[in-house]
């Protein structure tokens, strides 16, 4: 398996009224495009997570689709980081690094 991204969604399109996946998708994308140098055309996540209650960790799998046409599937993960004494925190998503070009 490949090493995993560990990312906090600080980036626009992960404001409180954005979906969860669309705020994984959306960082992924970016992550991915700009640490890795790999443009991504497009991703997609199931199942459609809406929101996770506190210190929860819903479990996505992701097609991330590059600009030059070639795909893989991540395992993704969305945890909320808040816990009984932490408030306001933003989620932390993790994923399954693409495979090396």
């Amino acid at each position: 398996m490949a090493a995993a991204a560990a990312v906090a969604c600080a980036a626009s399109g992960c404001g409180p009224n954005t979906d969860a996946y669309v705020a994984l998708q959306n960082v992924m994308k970016s992550h991915i495009t700009t640490q890795d140098h790999r443009p991504v055309s497009t991703v997609s996540c199931t199942p459609h997570v809406h929101d996770t209650a506190r210190e929860e960790i819903a479990h996505l799998r992701c097609l991330v689709v590059f600009e030059d046409k070639t795909s893989y599937t991540a395992n993704a993960t969305i945890h909320n980081e808040n816990s009984g004494g932490a408030h306001n925190l933003p989620d932390s998503y993790t994923w399954d690094s693409p495979p090396k070009s």
